[in-house]
């Protein structure tokens, strides 16, 4: 039989596992970012507003942050049927997290942004809608044409250039929410799990490590969505 030194000693190696993961992560998702910057520097890159829905998405994940920090106080308090309740909220908003985040690629690609697509696929108006910014200033716009931020007599087009060139601001943006939706998904499986056991009475105040270890993943995914989403507001 475990000893409690050992179940202790077990116990912090699995919290140990989860951390490293989330540290891998987070360096992950910290190079893609970086990347985007130097891109965002060097080549042609589309300026616009984000999705309304990623506003609602990130309001939903804070909550459901709530919401599981209160199915641990709940169990920790020894009320299970608190527990149960918290913890299907989180599920349902995770799931309403998704479902926005999908809307607001629905909406991107209304405005004519896609994962692969060039800059001629744009709707809206240039200057109120969106900017092409070239080397991070601002295309000249007349009549149509596109000019060099430097072209301040409007003497060369450089429409053909800009129209057939790749989308990345798009491109990087579907990655970057996309990503993050996959490891939520990890995020789910981990709910799921925490909801059968909560039912089966295998969750208790003093058998909790299971809802410790999900917490501690799904503030993860909450505080990434918020690095991401500031930083996508900030930079983009």
């Amino acid at each position: 039989m475990e000893t409690n030194t050992e179940k202790q000693n077990s116990d912090r190696a699995k919290k140990m596992l989860v951390w490293l993961g989330v540290a891998g992560i987070a360096m992950f998702f910290a190079a893609f970012t970086s990347a985007y910057i130097v891109l965002q520097a060097d080549h042609f890159w589309v300026k616009d507003a984000l999705p309304s829905m990623f506003t609602i998405s990130t309001v939903i994940i804070l909550v459901s942050s709530l919401t599981i920090f209160l199915a641990k106080r709940s169990v920790l308090a020894g009320n299970i049927n608190g527990l149960k309740l918290w913890l299907v909220v989180t599920l349902i908003l995770g799931f309403g997290f998704t479902a926005t985040q999908y809307l607001g690629w629905n909406q991107l690609r209304e405005q004519g942004k896609f994962f692969v697509g060039n800059i001629s696929n744009l709707n809206g108006e240039y200057g109120k809608d969106y900017v092409i910014l070239m080397k991070g200033e601002p295309l000249l716009y007349e009549q149509g044409n596109f000019y060099k931020p430097s072209d301040i007599g409007y003497t060369e087009p450089i429409n053909d250039r800009v129209n057939d060139t790749f989308n990345i601001s798009a491109s990087f943006l579907f990655m970057l929410t996309g990503l993050h939706v996959l490891h939520l998904a990890g995020g789910f499986i981990w709910l799921i799990v925490l909801v059968a056991k909560a039912f089966s009475g295998r969750i208790t105040a003093s058998n909790y490590l299971s809802l410790d270890l999900g917490s501690i993943y799904w503030h993860f995914l909450d505080l990434l969505w918020i690095y991401l989403f500031l930083f996508l507001v900030l930079i983009r």
